[in-house]
């Protein structure tokens, strides 16, 4: 059996034209929707799979970065404890033991020398005028030799010295020195072994 077309060429040429739109639009629908329906598994996989990822990454970089500013508190911490400790240090070394200086001038001072008057102040220099009073000139040498190999002071010198007689009353006469020495503070406390390992 034989298929005879008897339509005149322009419908025939209408007919394949319609078809072939057919196609493409068929072709531009299939294409739609597969991108369509790719974009939805895309969808699904961003929130089924990647957004809990990402929310886990999130909340472990909030607890780093939490982390970090703590240490960073403490780190603030620990610098402004080290500043305050070593402030205590230095004023500790600045610190003057008085016991011990005032133990050495008295062991530093000789038997006749007798002190009338001593009056201390690390601000000013000479930071010590002592006065007192001895029955002869080698006793106020003696103490200020002695005064000048001590470990604590330094700078000795006779600021004034004056000689009286006075008569008693087995009318012998007695010779009494009144003088005033001036001298610095070389240190403030004694150095012990440990001091001088740290140096």
């Amino acid at each position: 059996m034989a298929n005879i077309n008897l339509l005149p060429p322009e419908i025939k040429l209408k007919i394949k034209r319609s078809k072939q739109s057919a196609n493409v639009f068929s072709i531009c629908m299939v294409a739609i929707i597969c991108i369509a329906t790719l974009g939805l598994i895309l969808s699904s996989l961003k929130t089924n799979l990647l957004q809990p990822n990402l929310d886990n990454i999130k909340s472990e970089i909030d607890k780093v970065s939490t982390g970090l500013s703590s240490y960073a508190t403490l780190e603030d911490e620990a610098t402004f404890l080290n500043d305050r400790a070593k402030i205590a240090k230095e004023l500790e070394t600045q610190k003057a033991y008085w016991s011990q200086i005032l133990q050495d001038l008295i062991n530093s001072v000789p038997q006749q020398v007798q002190f009338t008057n001593l009056t201390a102040d690390l601000s000013k220099t000479p930071n010590f005028i002592l006065q007192g009073n001895t029955t002869n000139e080698r006793e106020v040498i003696k103490f200020k030799e002695k005064l000048e190999k001590s470990n604590f002071f330094k700078d000795v010198a006779f600021k004034s010295a004056t000689t009286n007689e006075s008569t008693a009353a087995t009318t012998t006469t007695e010779k009494t020195m009144k003088f005033s020495l001036e001298f610095n503070l070389e240190q403030k406390q004694v150095k012990t072994s440990t001091d001088k390992e740290v140096k």
